[in-house]
């Protein structure tokens, strides 16, 4: 899977081949994390974060569409409806505030990494930020 929603400008997702697919193959991927996961409390939070991080830690191969300079506000606002769509879907994954703080955090990762892409010396220490973040994803004692 490439990065998620790759950085290029356009009117509308809809109409942009490039982000209608990166949007189909994150979905894709989220939703097979989905239904590997045993556990209902924080799935879709869990499927997203893992989603996102192995997404950036994949080996970088860059070429059309892949992530460089600032975000687009059209994929901001395409992602933030496929979350809230996703989020109808599994209710009160809204409501935890630690979910919330999860997936927020992935997003900081996401976009810090496109900065300053993860190379094999920051491995480690984003797979200890993963594992932190997937601990929120659980039910909290």
């Amino acid at each position: 899977m490439s990065r998620p929603f790759p950085m290029i400008g356009s009117a509308g997702y809809a109409d942009d081949p490039l982000l209608a697919q990166a949007l189909v193959d994150f979905d894709q991927a989220v939703q097979a994390l989905i239904e590997q996961d045993p556990m209902p409390h924080g799935r879709f939070s869990r499927a997203y974060v893992t989603a996102i991080f192995h997404a950036c830690l994949a080996p970088n191969d860059p070429g059309p569409g892949a992530p460089r300079g600032r975000p687009d506000p059209q994929i901001a606002q395409a992602l933030k409806r496929w979350i809230q769509d996703q989020l109808l879907q599994h209710p009160g994954e809204s409501q935890d505030h630690h979910l919330t703080a999860a997936r927020r955090a992935a997003h900081g990762f996401w976009l810090q990494s496109l900065a300053d892409p993860v190379d094999a010396d920051g491995r480690p220490r984003a797979n200890r930020l993963l594992d932190g973040l997937l601990a929120l994803t659980r039910p909290q004692p």
